[in-house]
Protein backbone atom coordinates (compact mmCIF):
# COMPACT_ATOMS: atom_id res chain seq x y z
CA UNK A 1 0.00 0.00 0.00
CA UNK A 2 1.89 3.30 -1.15
CA UNK A 3 1.63 6.65 0.61
CA UNK A 4 -1.51 7.88 -1.56
CA UNK A 5 -3.53 5.14 -0.92
CA UNK A 6 -2.71 5.38 2.60
CA UNK A 7 -3.53 8.95 2.47
CA UNK A 8 -6.84 8.45 -0.05
CA UNK A 9 -8.09 6.47 3.54
CA UNK A 10 -7.45 8.90 6.09
CA UNK A 11 -8.78 11.80 4.20
CA UNK A 12 -12.12 9.48 3.28
CA UNK A 13 -12.39 8.42 7.34
CA UNK A 14 -12.18 12.21 7.89
CA UNK A 15 -14.64 13.52 5.37
CA UNK A 16 -17.04 10.59 6.79
CA UNK A 17 -16.25 11.75 10.44
CA UNK A 18 -17.23 15.65 9.03
CA UNK A 19 -20.63 14.12 7.12
CA UNK A 20 -21.55 12.34 10.57
CA UNK A 21 -20.78 15.32 12.68
CA UNK A 22 -22.88 17.30 10.32
CA UNK A 23 -25.50 15.52 10.77
CA UNK A 24 -25.10 14.84 14.31
CA UNK A 25 -25.32 18.91 15.07
CA UNK A 26 -28.03 19.66 12.24
CA UNK A 27 -30.57 16.74 13.82
CA UNK A 28 -29.84 17.76 17.49
CA UNK A 29 -28.72 21.07 17.79
CA UNK A 30 -31.25 24.17 18.27
CA UNK A 31 -31.16 26.46 15.33
CA UNK A 32 -29.33 29.03 17.09
CA UNK A 33 -26.56 26.74 18.09
CA UNK A 34 -26.45 24.96 14.42
CA UNK A 35 -26.02 28.91 12.88
CA UNK A 36 -23.03 29.59 15.51
CA UNK A 37 -21.98 26.36 14.31
CA UNK A 38 -22.13 26.51 10.68
CA UNK A 39 -20.66 30.13 11.36
CA UNK A 40 -17.56 28.96 12.97
CA UNK A 41 -16.85 26.27 10.13
CA UNK A 42 -17.22 29.19 7.53
CA UNK A 43 -14.60 31.02 9.28
CA UNK A 44 -12.12 28.27 9.93
CA UNK A 45 -12.45 27.71 6.47
CA UNK A 46 -11.89 30.74 5.16
CA UNK A 47 -8.66 31.22 7.72
CA UNK A 48 -7.36 27.66 5.78
CA UNK A 49 -7.89 29.39 2.31
CA UNK A 50 -6.12 32.29 3.38
CA UNK A 51 -2.80 30.95 5.11
CA UNK A 52 -2.44 27.75 4.76
CA UNK A 53 -4.26 26.16 1.60
CA UNK A 54 -1.64 25.70 -1.19
CA UNK A 55 1.17 27.52 1.12
CA UNK A 56 4.63 26.11 1.81
CA UNK A 57 3.67 26.19 5.42
CA UNK A 58 1.77 22.71 5.30
CA UNK A 59 5.18 20.87 4.46
CA UNK A 60 6.39 21.70 7.87
CA UNK A 61 3.09 21.29 9.54
CA UNK A 62 2.71 17.55 7.92
CA UNK A 63 6.28 16.91 6.42
CA UNK A 64 4.90 13.73 4.60
CA UNK A 65 4.88 12.65 0.99
CA UNK A 66 1.51 12.41 0.34
CA UNK A 67 0.86 16.07 1.36
CA UNK A 68 -0.76 16.74 -1.70
CA UNK A 69 -4.01 14.27 -0.80
CA UNK A 70 -3.22 14.89 2.69
CA UNK A 71 -3.39 18.85 2.87
CA UNK A 72 -6.52 19.00 0.60
CA UNK A 73 -9.15 20.19 3.67
CA UNK A 74 -11.69 21.63 1.57
CA UNK A 75 -13.53 18.47 1.06
CA UNK A 76 -14.06 18.13 5.02
CA UNK A 77 -15.61 21.04 5.21
CA UNK A 78 -18.05 20.40 2.03
CA UNK A 79 -18.78 17.05 3.51
CA UNK A 80 -19.54 18.97 6.84
CA UNK A 81 -21.80 21.34 4.84
CA UNK A 82 -23.93 18.48 3.49
CA UNK A 83 -24.53 16.53 6.99
CA UNK A 84 -25.81 19.97 8.55
CA UNK A 85 -27.98 20.23 5.02
CA UNK A 86 -29.66 16.80 4.95
CA UNK A 87 -30.60 16.90 8.64
CA UNK A 88 -32.67 19.71 7.60
CA UNK A 89 -36.37 20.25 6.46
CA UNK A 90 -35.93 20.35 3.27
CA UNK A 91 -38.04 18.42 0.37
CA UNK A 92 -36.34 14.97 0.23
CA UNK A 93 -35.32 15.32 -3.84
CA UNK A 94 -33.77 18.65 -3.55
CA UNK A 95 -31.73 17.82 -0.22
CA UNK A 96 -30.74 14.28 -1.67
CA UNK A 97 -29.68 15.32 -5.46
CA UNK A 98 -27.75 18.61 -3.88
CA UNK A 99 -25.80 16.31 -1.51
CA UNK A 100 -24.77 13.29 -3.66
CA UNK A 101 -22.89 16.00 -6.06
CA UNK A 102 -21.57 17.55 -3.24
CA UNK A 103 -20.47 14.78 -2.01
CA UNK A 104 -19.23 13.41 -5.23
CA UNK A 105 -17.58 16.64 -6.13
CA UNK A 106 -15.84 15.72 -2.48
CA UNK A 107 -14.66 12.64 -3.99
CA UNK A 108 -13.38 14.20 -7.09
CA UNK A 109 -11.43 16.62 -5.00
CA UNK A 110 -9.83 14.07 -2.87
CA UNK A 111 -8.58 11.83 -5.29
CA UNK A 112 -7.78 13.93 -8.19
CA UNK A 113 -4.33 14.48 -8.03
CA UNK A 114 -3.68 10.74 -8.85
CA UNK A 115 -5.96 10.68 -12.02
CA UNK A 116 -4.72 10.03 -15.42
CA UNK A 117 -0.93 9.08 -16.26
CA UNK A 118 2.69 10.82 -16.50
CA UNK A 119 3.89 11.87 -19.93
CA UNK A 120 6.38 9.32 -21.91
CA UNK A 121 9.52 10.40 -21.48
CA UNK A 122 12.70 9.72 -23.71
CA UNK A 123 15.62 7.66 -22.46
CA UNK A 124 18.30 9.72 -21.07
CA UNK A 125 21.27 9.21 -23.18
CA UNK A 126 23.08 12.07 -21.02
CA UNK A 127 25.80 12.02 -18.75
CA UNK A 128 25.41 15.74 -17.51
CA UNK A 129 24.13 15.96 -13.67
CA UNK A 130 21.67 18.62 -15.43
CA UNK A 131 19.33 16.95 -16.95
CA UNK A 132 16.95 18.53 -20.12
CA UNK A 133 13.32 17.93 -20.19
CA UNK A 134 12.03 15.23 -22.79
CA UNK A 135 8.40 16.96 -22.71
CA UNK A 136 6.46 19.72 -22.70
CA UNK A 137 5.21 19.24 -19.30
CA UNK A 138 8.00 17.58 -17.21
CA UNK A 139 10.23 21.10 -16.30
CA UNK A 140 9.20 20.09 -13.13
CA UNK A 141 10.74 16.83 -13.21
CA UNK A 142 13.73 17.22 -15.15
CA UNK A 143 14.58 19.65 -12.33
CA UNK A 144 13.70 17.19 -10.08
CA UNK A 145 16.37 15.07 -11.42
CA UNK A 146 19.23 17.49 -11.67
CA UNK A 147 18.85 18.66 -8.09
CA UNK A 148 18.61 14.87 -6.84
CA UNK A 149 21.74 14.12 -9.34
CA UNK A 150 23.93 16.93 -7.85
CA UNK A 151 23.36 15.68 -3.97
CA UNK A 152 24.47 11.91 -5.38
CA UNK A 153 21.19 10.62 -6.20
CA UNK A 154 20.65 9.27 -8.96
CA UNK A 155 17.54 9.66 -10.60
CA UNK A 156 15.65 9.66 -13.95
CA UNK A 157 12.96 11.93 -15.89
CA UNK A 158 10.57 9.17 -15.99
CA UNK A 159 10.58 7.95 -12.66
CA UNK A 160 10.34 11.53 -11.31
CA UNK A 161 6.96 12.15 -13.84
CA UNK A 162 5.63 9.25 -11.69
CA UNK A 163 6.41 9.69 -8.39
CA UNK A 164 5.41 14.14 -9.18
CA UNK A 165 2.07 12.94 -10.38
CA UNK A 166 3.10 15.09 -13.58
CA UNK A 167 0.16 15.35 -15.84
CA UNK A 168 -0.32 18.06 -18.26
CA UNK A 169 1.76 19.85 -15.65
CA UNK A 170 3.22 19.54 -12.47
CA UNK A 171 1.66 20.79 -9.04
CA UNK A 172 4.53 22.19 -6.50
CA UNK A 173 3.18 19.50 -4.09
CA UNK A 174 3.65 17.00 -6.35
CA UNK A 175 7.08 17.71 -7.06
CA UNK A 176 7.62 18.30 -2.76
CA UNK A 177 6.59 14.33 -2.89
CA UNK A 178 8.94 13.00 -5.69
CA UNK A 179 11.87 14.72 -3.80
CA UNK A 180 10.54 13.00 -0.75
CA UNK A 181 10.11 9.92 -1.69
CA UNK A 182 13.68 9.57 -3.32
CA UNK A 183 15.05 11.20 -0.18
CA UNK A 184 13.48 9.26 2.37
CA UNK A 185 16.98 6.76 2.82
CA UNK A 186 18.94 9.50 2.21
CA UNK A 187 20.54 12.02 4.30
CA UNK A 188 18.91 14.67 3.12
CA UNK A 189 14.96 15.94 3.26
CA UNK A 190 13.43 18.53 1.38
CA UNK A 191 12.88 22.35 2.43
CA UNK A 192 10.28 24.81 1.03
CA UNK A 193 9.66 28.35 0.80
CA UNK A 194 7.80 30.66 -1.05
CA UNK A 195 9.96 32.86 -3.24
CA UNK A 196 10.87 36.06 -2.38
CA UNK A 197 13.44 38.08 -4.31
CA UNK A 198 15.27 39.02 -1.38
CA UNK A 199 15.39 35.88 0.94
CA UNK A 200 16.19 34.30 -2.37
CA UNK A 201 19.49 36.01 -3.44
CA UNK A 202 20.43 35.16 0.16
CA UNK A 203 20.07 31.46 0.78
CA UNK A 204 20.92 30.39 -3.37
CA UNK A 205 24.29 29.70 -3.07
CA UNK A 206 23.60 25.95 -3.40
CA UNK A 207 21.48 23.99 -6.48
CA UNK A 208 17.30 24.12 -5.91
CA UNK A 209 14.48 24.25 -7.60
CA UNK A 210 12.31 27.53 -8.22
CA UNK A 211 8.94 26.39 -9.52
CA UNK A 212 7.08 29.88 -10.85
CA UNK A 213 4.11 31.54 -12.04
CA UNK A 214 5.20 34.30 -14.24
CA UNK A 215 3.14 37.04 -15.44
CA UNK A 216 4.13 37.62 -19.38
CA UNK A 217 2.52 40.96 -19.17
CA UNK A 218 5.89 42.56 -17.40
CA UNK A 219 7.92 41.88 -20.39
CA UNK A 220 8.02 43.76 -23.52
CA UNK A 221 6.30 43.10 -26.39
CA UNK A 222 9.01 42.17 -28.67
CA UNK A 223 10.82 40.48 -25.69
CA UNK A 224 12.35 36.74 -26.66
CA UNK A 225 11.19 35.29 -22.67
CA UNK A 226 10.42 31.99 -23.09
CA UNK A 227 7.86 31.94 -20.66
CA UNK A 228 4.27 30.81 -21.69
CA UNK A 229 1.06 32.73 -21.05
CA UNK A 230 -0.96 31.37 -17.45
CA UNK A 231 1.81 28.24 -17.56
CA UNK A 232 3.89 27.17 -14.46
CA UNK A 233 7.76 26.46 -15.48
CA UNK A 234 10.49 25.08 -13.18
CA UNK A 235 14.40 25.67 -13.23
CA UNK A 236 17.35 24.94 -11.38
CA UNK A 237 19.23 27.52 -9.40
CA UNK A 238 23.05 27.31 -9.68
CA UNK A 239 23.99 30.01 -7.44
CA UNK A 240 24.77 33.60 -7.61
CA UNK A 241 26.56 34.68 -10.71
CA UNK A 242 26.86 37.91 -9.38
CA UNK A 243 25.95 40.56 -7.04
CA UNK A 244 22.00 40.59 -8.70
CA UNK A 245 22.40 37.91 -10.70
CA UNK A 246 21.48 34.01 -10.75
CA UNK A 247 22.37 31.33 -12.45
CA UNK A 248 19.43 28.92 -13.41
CA UNK A 249 19.27 25.93 -15.77
CA UNK A 250 15.88 25.93 -17.82
CA UNK A 251 15.74 22.21 -18.59
CA UNK A 252 13.76 23.08 -21.87
CA UNK A 253 16.19 21.79 -24.79
CA UNK A 254 16.12 25.72 -26.22
CA UNK A 255 17.29 27.34 -23.37
CA UNK A 256 20.09 26.19 -21.08
CA UNK A 257 21.99 27.81 -18.60
CA UNK A 258 21.38 31.66 -18.01
CA UNK A 259 21.12 34.11 -16.29
CA UNK A 260 18.32 35.80 -14.23
CA UNK A 261 18.15 38.96 -12.85
CA UNK A 262 15.79 41.79 -11.55
CA UNK A 263 14.29 41.95 -14.85
CA UNK A 264 13.06 38.37 -14.61
CA UNK A 265 12.52 38.30 -10.75
CA UNK A 266 9.90 41.08 -11.18
CA UNK A 267 7.75 38.97 -13.44
CA UNK A 268 7.48 36.50 -10.57
CA UNK A 269 3.83 36.39 -9.61
CA UNK A 270 3.76 33.55 -6.86
CA UNK A 271 6.42 30.31 -6.50
CA UNK A 272 8.30 28.31 -4.15
CA UNK A 273 11.55 27.28 -3.51
CA UNK A 274 12.33 23.45 -2.77
CA UNK A 275 15.84 22.23 -1.69
CA UNK A 276 17.71 19.57 -0.18
CA UNK A 277 18.73 20.51 3.40
CA UNK A 278 20.43 17.67 5.97
CA UNK A 279 18.75 15.95 7.82
CA UNK A 280 21.53 16.43 10.61
CA UNK A 281 23.01 19.42 10.45
CA UNK A 282 26.77 18.20 11.36
CA UNK A 283 26.39 15.12 8.88
CA UNK A 284 30.01 14.63 7.24
CA UNK A 285 28.06 13.12 4.32
CA UNK A 286 26.16 16.23 3.98
CA UNK A 287 28.84 19.14 4.83
CA UNK A 288 31.04 17.73 2.07
CA UNK A 289 28.39 18.02 -0.44
CA UNK A 290 27.31 21.02 0.44
CA UNK A 291 30.62 22.49 0.23
CA UNK A 292 31.39 20.54 -3.26
CA UNK A 293 28.20 22.33 -4.54
CA UNK A 294 29.01 26.09 -2.85
CA UNK A 295 32.70 25.88 -4.26
CA UNK A 296 31.74 24.76 -7.85
CA UNK A 297 28.61 26.70 -8.46
CA UNK A 298 30.18 30.17 -6.81
CA UNK A 299 30.43 33.19 -8.42
CA UNK A 300 33.46 32.86 -9.82
CA UNK A 301 33.26 29.98 -11.32
CA UNK A 302 29.84 30.67 -12.44
CA UNK A 303 31.38 33.60 -14.19
CA UNK A 304 34.29 31.59 -15.65
CA UNK A 305 32.35 29.02 -16.87
CA UNK A 306 29.67 30.75 -18.77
Amino acid sequence: MNDLTVAIIILGCAILACLLGGFWIGSRGSRCSRMSVQLVALVLMVGYITCLWNQPVLTRLMPTSSLIILANWLPLWGSFFVGIYVATQIGTYRRAILSVLTLLLCVYSSVAPTLGEPPCCAANLSRSELQSQTTPHTCSAACAVSVLRLHGIEASESELAELCLTRSGTHWLGLYRGLMLKTEDSAWTVAVESFSETSFFRLCSTPCVLSVNVDTKCFGARSDHGFMKNVGHSVVCLGRSGASRVAVFDPSPDFGVEDWGHDIFRAVKSGVVLRLVPRQLNDQRTVSVTRRLATRFSIGNLTARW
